[in-house]
């Protein structure tokens, strides 16, 4: 493994240096105008047919509530049934006819399969019969997010600039002879700074509107507009400057991480009396914090490098490079991620077998019919395709193993994994009959995906392409080449971007060797304390400070997590059951609440229900004898409040405090860990419905699926993301178990109010940012609100956990839940679920930003991108 790491560096080295495919010269051309001059519409699609015909058009372009303006467009033609191909328009949409038809309204011949920015929503376009002929409806739309260049989209294209945007109307050249009713350009607030030529009249606010009578051609529109600066901003993120800055602040993340991960080793190794389960913690915590530093310099590394040769440099030698740059790259973060792993033998020769495909290919493409830039060239031998999608394969199956062995060396020191049948007192350890399998399988799960998608997008793009065109072969080959070096290029970053999990692990494997130091609560020491605090970032606290597509501020976002948990757990210390003085000697409660007293404690607790319920039939009854067995029953209360100091001398527990309060303070354990633990299970058994709701909603619901089912890593992101949700969900809980004995609150409800406060305040800070920047909410509110309810059923489920030993005695847990917490409380925790799960249904129907916005735009080709 150790030469893998050396071989790695001067494989780049060599690769970056060697030779490449020289660069094209040919200018790149408007499609709609160039496709005019190549094949004339009037001699493919029968113009003279469409004299009859009658048409209008729409572009309205919608800034506000979102990353990047949306531009959607509507054409309407009203088609004679003399024309040629009218009749072709009712045929399948796969038909060569009705592509013919369709792409002769719609797009001129060269454009067939050019443009990547014109998506198409559900059901266009449509045609309808009408008297005399049909009705085609053809609705498009497109982001914006460019600073520079041009989109194009149905009979419309747009100029981009940093400053100045200008639309233009240019409409298919088979349109050109149909009469044009209505053309309406809309391009938002403030308005248009210009028309051309000058319009009819105007509707609404922004709109423009154009009527022309009488003309043999349509007016050659042309509207510019000063963008809003935010919007403007936001599509700047292909300029070098702001993908930069945007670079830096997501490495500001993981160099946060690494700084407090190596500060936390350092305090933990100069405590007095050192076990050997802090040594191996703090260990761990260096070796992971190194780690995450090398692969956050290595993924955002070589996007800077890209992107500047390509700015500075010639964009074609740099595009040819890297792929062939970026294989190197990624087996250098499959070997840091393997070596934190320390795996068996088996592992390691198993990674090396998985490497050494994309090695023999990076060092001799020439061997498999592969030029120096390792693109697939027309006509591309067999061989040629083979090697280099094993080259692929196997950097994806060596990255996954990587990753594999990292997470299991973490859980394993979590406590999470079973012990091994050879060493019953360790953890198992990972076996390569086992990680190959489940490495291989989903390295053809993302695979297959990623082929899937591509293709899926390909036809999108080339949904009105004549396939028997040998051109259509060569543009197919192309966008093949452009997908495998987006592949090459920024499957490190999806991969790594699941890093966070491993760093969680390694941050709760030090807070599970600190449970001997600390028996009642995690922040017993300053070091633990913001181990932590860590911790709720990384695992629980959504991720903020990214706006405008940049996320400068995503560092800050970590500490303003850390520093939400923090204000909780100190504001809330006063209000807290075990906080309270004893009435005598002025002890704190906590300090006198024991593991050993448990079992008393517990007793008590039930005798008080029971005196409780006694007390409440005989109020119904109130009779002189009843009032005489109150008072027995009101004395008898009052000794179950006698209490016994840490000196042993006799108390009472604080006149506001029951036993009962008492025994739910203690939790379900005699640890925070303990506690922990057990709500961390509980949470992710009550989190199953709320990630299928939050995947629903953030990845399939609305325009979100078509970022899933056209993006290359969609749909392994919609896999990714449940689990990932499960992770927060057993992550919260955790913490809501951890901090029992110090959150506010007599029931496990209002504990876990604290909890997702403190989940919530960044969500809401953020939310200001995205207020400021003219940005759409997404479902932050939702998952605040989803975040809420898992806590409550969980702080419930915690509260009854504690009385488990009187499980027997209740026909049902729910009987014992209401004897718990008596009518009079049950009544109101029942509302306040109630209330949650309209709220969350609310959010969800009303506030959930459902516009989506578009598939990565590194998924069009040929960029880097991505970060954690």
């Amino acid at each position: 493994m150790a030469a893998v790491v050396v071989v790695v560096p001067l494989l780049a080295l060599c690769a970056g240096l060697g030779p490449a495919r020289p660069a094209a010269a040919a200018p790149e051309r408007h499609p709609v105008r160039a496709g005019a001059a190549e094949q004339p519409g009037d001699r493919r699609c029968d113009s003279a047919g469409l004299d009859g015909a009658r048409a209008d058009a729409s572009v309205r372009l919608r800034h506000g509530g979102r990353v990047h303006t949306k531009a959607t467009a509507r054409l309407t033609v009203h088609i004679p049934r003399s024309w040629r191909h009218a009749e072709s328009l009712l045929l399948g949409h796969d038909s060569g006819a009705y592509r013919k038809a369709m792409g002769c309204l719609t797009r001129s011949y060269a454009a067939q399969f050019s443009w990547g920015s014109e998506w198409r929503p559900g059901g266009s376009p449509r045609v309808a019969a009408e008297k005399g002929g049909f009705k085609v409806v053809v609705d498009t739309f497109a982001w914006i997010e460019d600073a520079t260049g041009w989109i194009a989209f149905g009979p419309w294209w747009i100029e981009l600039g940093t400053a100045r945007w200008r639309i233009h109307f240019d409409p298919a050249p088979a349109l050109r002879r149909v009469n044009w009713t209505k053309i309406l350009v809309d391009p938002g607030a403030p308005g248009a700074e210009s028309a051309e030529p000058k319009p009819t009249t105007r509707e609404g606010d922004t709109a423009l509107v154009w009527r022309p009578k009488g003309e043999k051609s349509p007016p050659p529109v042309a509207v510019r507009l000063a963008p809003d600066w935010r919007r403007s901003f936001a599509a700047q993120d292909d300029r070098l400057v702001f993908a930069n800055v945007s670079n830096a602040g997501g490495a500001s993340w993981t160099v946060l991480v690494s700084g407090l991960m190596l500060y936390a080793a350092r305090r933990i190794r100069r405590r007095g009396a050192v076990t050997a389960a802090e040594t191996v913690a703090a260990r761990t915590l260096s070796d992971w914090a190194w780690v995450s530093f090398g692969l956050i310099v290595v993924v955002l590394g070589d996007e800077v490098l890209y992107r500047t040769a390509r700015t500075l440099g010639d964009t074609e030698l740099w595009y040819d490079r890297e792929q062939r740059l970026s294989l190197p790259f990624t087996l250098g973060l499959g070997a840091l991620a393997l070596a934190f792993g320390r795996p068996r033998r088996t592992i390691a020769w198993t990674g090396a077998a998985l490497a050494a495909p994309a090695l023999v290919v990076s060092c001799a493409p020439r061997w498999f019919d592969l030029p120096p830039s390792m693109e697939l060239l027309h006509p591309a031998p067999d061989r040629a395709v083979y090697a280099l999608f094993a080259a692929h394969g196997s950097v994806l199956a060596f990255g996954l193993l990587g990753l594999t062995a990292a997470a299991w060396r973490a859980a394993g020191e979590c406590g999470l994994l079973p012990p091994g049948r050879t060493a019953p007192h360790g953890p198992r350890v990972l076996r390569a009959r086992y990680a190959l399998p489940a490495v291989l399988a989903g390295t053809a799960f993302v695979g297959t995906c990623y082929t899937l998608t591509v293709e899926r997008d390909w036809r999108r793009i080339s949904w009105l392409s004549r396939r028997g065109d040998p051109q259509y072969g060569l543009a197919h080959l192309q966008d093949i080449r452009d997908d495998l070096t987006w592949f090459s290029a920024n499957f490190q970053n999806w991969w790594f971007g699941l890093s966070w999990l491993v760093t969680g692990l390694v941050v709760l494997a030090a807070l599970r060797a600190a449970v001997p130091r600390a028996t009642e609560s995690p922040v017993a020491e300053a070091a633990d304390r913001r181990l932590f605090l860590l911790f709720f970032s990384v695992m629980v606290g959504l991720g903020v400070g990214v706006y405008a597509n940049n996320a400068l501020l995503e560092g800050v976002g970590l500490l303003l997590n850390m520093a939400a948990l923090r204000l909780v757990t100190v504001v809330g210390t006063s209000r807290t059951v075990l906080e309270h003085p004893l009435r005598s000697t002025g002890e704190r409660l906590g300090d006198t609440v024991t593991a050993a007293r448990r079992s008393d404690l517990l007793g008590r607790a039930r005798r008080y229900r029971e005196i409780h319920a006694q007390m409440r039939r005989l109020d119904a009854g109130q009779s002189d004898d009843d009032i005489l067995q109150r008072r027995l029953l009101e004395q008898e209360v009052r000794g179950l409040h006698t209490w016994t100091g840490r000196a042993g001398g006799p108390d009472r527990l604080p006149s506001r405090v029951s036993v009962v309060d008492v025994a739910l303070a203690m939790g379900p354990r005699d640890t925070w860990w303990g506690n922990g633990c057990r709500g961390a299970l509980i949470a992710c058994f009550f989190g199953l419905p709320a990630s299928t709701v939050l995947v629903w909603s953030g990845w399939i619901r609305g325009d979100n699926w078509r970022w899933t089912a056209y993006y290359g890593f969609g749909l392994p992101d919609l896999v990714c993301g449940f689990v990932v949700w499960q992770v927060s969900w057993a992550g919260a809980g955790f913490v809501l178990g951890a901090l029992w004995r110090r959150l506010p609150g007599r029931r496990g409800p209002v504990k876990a109010l604290a909890v997702a406060a403190a989940f919530a305040l960044p969500v809401g800070a953020d939310a200001l940012g995205n207020w400021f920047m003219d940005l759409g909410y997404g479902d932050s509110g939702l998952v605040v609100v989803t975040m809420l309810l898992v806590l409550t059923l969980t702080g419930i489920a915690l509260d009854l956990d504690i009385f488990q030993g009187e499980r027997r005695f209740w026909q049902s847990r729910f009987g014992l839940l209401l004897s718990i917490y008596q009518m009079r409380y049950f009544s109101l925790q029942l509302a306040y679920l109630v209330a949650q799960a309209v709220a969350a249904v609310t959010l969800w129907q009303f506030f959930a930003d459902t516009g989506g916005g578009p598939p990565p735009k590194e998924f069009e080709g040929g960029g880097g991108g991505g970060g954690r």
